[in-house]
């Protein structure tokens, strides 16, 4: 053994010595077929197996990514030194959280993670090599939180070789065979993928630029994650650039923006990392990342452009997400959520029906402002007329978008919907909601119908049906609707209560009142602000203060969340009252109060009504908190919840964030309240006190600006309050 790796097979072993950090875990690797030399680009598979020795005390994080592709939870320690692929892309944003998974207690039995060393570290030269782990992903159990352990593995020894080139050749032609087989299954397809995105040569380079621009599964990440971390950096934009103009090369938002990005990084160099500690060096840091992110949106705007003067030679499914990318472009301004024109909108329709259920459902979700034009009657006609479709969101949003461009035209199929609901892939589909938007006062027609269906034990169509009955149906079935719902009485889900009472409230108002007062939710949308109109809410209010106080935790949650939404101010003594005594009865078992694993279902349903009970007192729309109540509430608040509470302080200038959801408003206060409408927002606002200054900030166009932002002057001028000028931006 030379000289060098003597010494460093010696540091490391000393190392290990002190790796631990917690005898009671233990985190051990190994090279997963048990080899120790790879080529130049060859995947590296490494497994970790944790294992605890004192059991019922370490959780361990199951989670092994985010939406950004990676999760730094592990550290993979190389020496010598290889380079971080995706360092420069990371460097400048596209970082996200989230992610499936979940902790688990960890045992003597060994939990296995899988990881390619590839993802962290490439190693671009040949070479001895040694390699160490640390994880933060166990966490240690104490009276009232978890606390993170520091692991670190055992040290590993291995060779990497010349990639010469027939090897690699055949893993370039072994990939691309599993890829283009109809029978290979997802899970050897993504192998495939990362062994190209992991491969690094030119050959494999062009080939995922290939399927960048045509895979249509909507996952992206191994082709633009092998793009952004290849050597051929230069290679890779050209490539890009020239595969452009190919009429089977769909120009994917994904295409668009790693082309913007990496052509960027050619040009620039990484912003140095953030000046935790001088202030003035952070404003300037912040000024140069400012002015980077603008230049690179310039940059992703030209491609736009590009992309739109190639939409013609575009052929089949390549052409239709090309038209896609181009209605979901990112809005740099207010006017980018007009509706679409110039040649675009004769693309529309034929190319809306080439995109996948998924595609056209988030198109007429999130761009419907672009989409907004005569020509799409047809496309959403077709959609809706559809006999079964898997997706179980997408007829509803197309026929509520229908009957916006044509109500004529959408009437018919609403009628007809009524009568036979779609059972798309074992649901309704279509929400009584959006039936409900006929301008008809009752649809006397359907009684019968409707009642009927009601009565039957099995219908899959009951909550449906009910929230049509409250919608359109006639006092003359008022006995039989009765009659089916007593029969259940207490029984029936909330949806469904919720249609049964409105139509009573309707057609039988003291009846209707009486079932409300019995059996009140917060997910009631109906009825209890149908109770609030009617000025009866004295009345119904009584019972779901009961219902706070009952034994029934998730019923009582139920209530606090009713009455912090239209709950009196004398709801206010009744939810301090039940959170005093919820506080009493667990402040010796706070710790119980904490999201863990195996929990048992008490506590979890106790952890569910305290978030419930304080979320309802602290975030209510009748009054407003001072912060000695914030303070008081954080005192009587147990287990993590408490944070949250912690956040809710606030001065002047009072945050007034401005933002639309759909075609609903929200207006968010302090990041504490929420106003939906404009008459809860103007009565959030009066409750502060003369004097306060509000910094408004605006996302949207003027046109839908312009209500919101005459509500907040006309309640500032009548309050004395003072307006930070509100500026709508996108």
């Amino acid at each position: 053994m030379k000289p060098l790796r003597l010494a460093l097979t010696v540091l490391m072993s000393v190392l290990s010595l002190h790796a631990q950090q917690d005898s009671g875990v233990s985190l051990t690797i190994q090279f997963v077929d048990g080899t120790n030399r790879f080529h130049v680009g060859e995947v590296i598979p490494i497994e970790l197996s944790f294992s605890a020795s004192i059991p019922n005390t370490y959780d361990m994080e199951m989670r092994n990514y985010d939406r950004s592709g990676r999760l730094n939870i592990e550290q993979f320690h190389v020496t010598p030194p290889g380079r971080d692929p995706l360092q420069k892309y990371y460097s400048n944003g596209a970082l996200m959280g989230g992610g499936l998974g979940g902790p688990r207690v960890l045992s003597s039995e060994p939990q296995i993670m899988l990881d390619d060393l590839n993802e962290w570290v490439a190693l671009d030269r040949p070479g001895h090599y040694f390699l160490y782990v640390t994880s933060g992903r166990v966490s240690r159990r104490d009276a009232t939180k978890s606390e993170p352990v520091e692991m670190r593995s055992n040290s590993l020894e291995f060779d990497v070789v010349d990639a010469d080139p027939a090897w690699q050749q055949q893993t370039l032609g072994s990939a691309t065979a599993t890829l283009n087989m109809e029978s290979s299954t997802a899970e050897e397809k993504n192998a495939a993928l990362r062994t190209l995105r992991f491969l690094d040569t030119p050959a494999s380079v062009q080939e995922l630029v290939q399927l960048l621009g045509t895979h249509s599964d909507g996952s992206y990440w191994n082709e633009v994650a092998g793009l952004a971390g290849s050597r051929y950096q230069s290679l890779v934009v050209r490539e890009l650039e020239q595969r452009m103009n190919a009429p089977e090369i769909a120009l994917t938002a994904n295409y668009l923006y790693i082309l913007a990005k990496l052509g960027f990084q050619l040009n620039h160099e990484p912003l140095p990392p953030y000046p935790e500690k001088d202030a003035q060096e952070q404003k300037i840091w912040q000024e140069r990342s400012q002015a980077r992110d603008k230049e690179l949106a310039k940059l992703q705007d030209t491609l736009y452009e590009k992309a739109a003067s190639l939409v013609s030679n575009k052929v089949g499914t390549a052409r239709a997400e090309t038209v896609q990318t181009l209605l979901a472009r990112p809005s740099r301004d207010p006017s980018d959520v007009k509706p679409v024109t110039g040649p675009l909108p004769d693309e529309m329709p034929s190319a809306f029906l080439n995109l996948s259920q998924d595609q056209q459902w988030n198109l007429l979700s999130a761009f419907w402002d672009r989409l907004r034009v005569p020509a799409m009657a047809a496309p959403l006609k077709k959609v809706v007329e559809q006999p079964d479709m898997k997706h179980q969101m997408l007829r509803d949003v197309a026929l509520r978008r229908l009957y916006d461009l044509d109500p004529s035209e959408a009437t018919p199929i609403f009628l007809q919907e009524i009568r036979h609901p779609h059972l798309d892939d074992g649901m309704f589909t279509v929400k009584g909601e959006t039936l409900g938007l006929l301008p008809d006062e009752t649809l006397p027609q359907f009684d019968q119908m409707l009642s009927d269906r009601l009565e039957q034990k099995e219908s899959r169509t009951t909550s449906l049906d009910a929230q049509l009955v409250g919608r359109y149906s006639t006092k003359a079935i008022l006995t039989k609707v009765k009659r089916t719902y007593e029969a259940s009485a207490g029984q029936w889900d909330c949806v469904t209560e919720d249609g049964f009472v409105f139509y009573f409230l309707r057609v039988d108002p003291d009846y209707g009142v009486k079932r409300l007062a019995l059996a009140p939710s917060f997910c009631m949308s109906k009825s209890l602000p149908a109770v609030v109109k009617m000025q009866r809410w004295s009345e119904v209010e009584p019972g779901i203060v009961a219902r706070l106080n009952g034994l029934d935790l998730n019923r009582a949650r139920q209530a606090a969340e009713a009455l912090a939404k239209y709950g009196s101010l004398q709801a206010e003594n009744a939810l301090w009252d039940r959170l005093r005594r919820f506080h009493a009865q667990r402040a010796d078992r706070g710790n119980e109060l904490a999201p863990r694993p195996g929990s048992p279902s008490d506590a979890n349903e106790a952890m569910g009504f305290q978030f419930g009970l304080v979320e309802a007192i602290g975030r209510a729309q009748a009054w407003l908190l001072t912060n000695e109540q914030i303070t008081d509430l954080e005192n009587l608040t147990l287990g993590q919840e408490r944070d949250n509470v912690k956040r809710w302080r606030w001065s002047s200038p009072v945050d007034l964030n401005i933002s639309f959801f759909g075609e609903q408003v929200q207006a968010t206060i302090n990041s504490q309240y929420t106003a939906v409408d404009l008459t809860s927002l103007r009565g959030k606002l009066a409750q502060y006190p003369s004097g306060t200054k509000f910094m408004v900030n605006g996302f949207g166009s003027p046109e839908r600006m312009a209500p919101v932002l005459a509500v907040i002057s006309d309640i500032a001028a009548e309050h004395g309050f003072h307006l930070g000028s509100p500026q709508p931006t996108q």
